[in-house]
């Protein structure tokens, strides 16, 4: 062997040394008639190099891929051109990919190819991967923009173009603290670059999510956004980038503000909704049910519910319900019902049936209609009461008139006759600006926030006392000393309590009554208020007022007194009773206990 010929088979032997894939020599039949390897390439195709020797294609591969190979070899024989192929092949331990360079070797006449296989499963799979990340980097259905450690945004997809108003060229030619972004806090104030999640990133190295803020565009519409960013880090743990995800939040704001709108209206409307599930037979209430009742829950039984409405409405609301059950139509009605504090209040129902996830409902709204019903009460009984009082006292008017012109026309004109019907004409006339002006007292003290401030009882009783005590010097007025307080206005009680004090020295049937004033705090954060007058005190008419709380066309009162009482400790948040026996009468008032600061 010449020196030339030991240096190219040297040159060989050095190439097979460093060489990291592994090749074959294969015939125009497809036959292996020689493997290039060593230590570092290790088994080719599943099968040490040395067992390939000696077959062909078909021995290794199934008929198809065989078939496939064969056709490359007979193309790279035919043309003389090195050719490319890829390839899968299944082995024992997972699906591998190839790529194979084919080239002609040994001359025209040989007939042999060169086989050079590369492995690239690894590279196939990242490229797989990459393609799948920009895939879902540009269908994302939130905004995906990437900032370099020099804050320039680098990548945005489709979805940001949407959300920020721009193209991604124009938004890649930013940085992300420009002033151009316009970003706004909920209350109009711009973000300073030191509370922007991408700066919290960068410095603090954690992730940020959920920032919601405001931003105006270039067209001058405000879109929000609630935005998430990350950073992604290098190969020696420093912050290399941060990715920042936008999520359109405009809709979801909107609805925010609109569901604070609705309990907004709910409050100032007084009115709460409600749903009774019909499979299972319970309610469950919004915010508003739980305010206008005064219970922290409302989750009863269509039972219990039933069970707090007043005795004589149980069995309409009870009909009104199965009705709308059975038939669909929607129901309304009006029903009085007790709060959490045992305050009876007036109610108005609505529900419609309706179908939700399968399960018939009915959904229906309450409406405190207390004012309303008080309202309505009022004028109709201060209409019969004055118009009946008013139409008295003019007749009396109207006759004293007409008799003290007969008089003065007389021949025999008696001095004292007339005085006596200008006497009579002046006390009606009197009477009448006496309940004009208790009217006009009493419409002052209602429309008050009657709940609105405290009162120490002992003044109170004082002054009542110090106000009667001359008017009428015939009774007497006991005090029994207390130091407890009520919450309420001052201006009401003392209307309640002077009404009162006076039908009971009016009332009485003792020529000197005496009416004590005790006051007494309960364990369960109420005050009784007590006046008692010895004797029979007030009429059944007047005593009905109380008891019923009707008017009508035989049961009506001598005037406004006892109604002002009965409304005005009811807008207190209290209740009025009534005891009498043959020795004494006693009104007991109930009032909540002042709230302590």
């Amino acid at each position: 062997m010449s020196k030339e010929s030991l240096h190219d088979q040297d040159v060989l032997n050095g190439l097979c040394e460093i060489i990291s894939d592994p090749a074959i020599v294969l015939d125009a039949n497809g036959d292996f008639v020689d493997i290039i390897h060593n230590a570092h390439n290790g088994a080719l195709f599943f099968k040490d190099p040395e067992a390939l020797l000696g077959t062909d294609l078909w021995d290794i591969f199934s008929t198809a891929q065989a078939d496939q190979f064969y056709a490359i070899i007979e193309e790279v024989l035919e043309t003389g051109e090195q050719q490319h192929i890829e390839y899968q092949l299944s082995l024992d331990h997972g699906e591998r990919y190839f790529e194979a360079r084919v080239t002609p070797v040994g001359g025209d006449s040989a007939g042999r190819v060169l086989w050079l296989a590369e492995d690239i499963t690894q590279r196939k799979q990242r490229r797989e991967k990459q393609a799948l990340i920009e895939r879902v980097f540009e269908v994302s259905p939130v905004g995906i923009v990437v900032v370099e450690r020099s804050g320039r945004i680098s990548l945005a997809n489709d979805r940001a173009e949407e959300l920020l108003g721009l193209e991604r060229k124009e938004i890649t030619q930013r940085r992300y603290n420009q002033p151009e972004w316009n970003i706004f806090y909920e209350d109009g104030t711009p973000i300073p670059e030191s509370d922007h999640p991408v700066t919290r990133v960068f410095k603090s190295g954690e992730p940020v999510f959920g920032f919601e803020h405001w931003i105006e565009l270039d067209d001058g519409s405000e879109r929000w956004l609630s935005s998430n960013a990350a950073p992604i880090l290098g190969d020696d743990g420093t912050i290399e980038r941060v990715v920042v995800g936008l999520d359109d939040a405009t809709r979801l704001k909107q609805r925010e503000e609109q569901l604070e709108w609705l309990v907004g209206t709910e409050t100032l409307a007084d009115v709460g909704g409600w749903e009774l599930d019909l499979e299972t037979d319970m309610i469950e209430g919004t915010a508003g049910m739980k305010r206008l009742y005064g219970t922290p829950e409302y989750n009863p039984t269509l039972e219990e519910a039933i069970e707090q409405y007043h005795p004589n409405d149980r069995a309409a609301v009870r009909d009104a319900i199965e009705t709308c059950r059975e038939t669909g139509e929607p129901m309304e009605l009006e029903a009085r019902r007790q709060t959490a504090d045992e305050t009876e209040r007036w109610f108005r129902l609505r529900a419609e049936k309706t179908v939700r996830d399968g399960t018939p409902k009915l959904r229906g709204i309450v409406r405190d209609i207390t004012q309303d019903k008080e309202r309505e009460q009022r004028l109709m009984v201060m209409s019969r009461i004055l118009r009946h009082n008013i139409r008295n006292k003019l007749t009396v008017i109207r006759g004293n008139s007409r008799l003290l012109k007969e008089e003065l026309d007389s021949s025999d004109f008696s001095v004292d006759a007339a005085s006596g019907h200008i006497d009579r004409i002046e006390n009606a006339s009197k009477e009448l600006d006496s309940l004009a002006e208790r009217a006009r007292t009493f419409d002052r003290a209602i429309e008050r926030d009657l709940r609105d401030g405290t009162l120490h009882l002992q003044q109170a009783f004082t002054d009542i006392r110090d106000e009667f005590t001359p008017q009428h010097p015939e009774a007497t007025v006991e005090v029994v000393p207390t130091d407890t307080e009520v919450s309420g206005d001052r201006m009401a009680i003392d209307l309640i309590l002077g009404i009162l004090v006076e039908n009971a020295i009016e009332y009485s049937d003792l020529p000197d009554p005496t009416v004590k004033l005790t006051a007494e705090e309960t364990m369960t954060g109420q005050v009784i208020v007590s006046i008692d007058t010895d004797g029979s005190a007030i009429p059944d008419m007047e005593r009905n007022v109380l008891a019923s709380e009707t008017e009508g066309p035989v049961a009506h009162s001598r005037g406004l007194g006892l109604w002002a009482v009965t409304w005005l400790v009811r807008r207190l948040g209290g209740s009025v009773t009534i005891d009498e026996d043959h020795d004494e009468t006693r009104v007991e008032l109930v009032f909540p206990v002042a709230r302590s600061e």
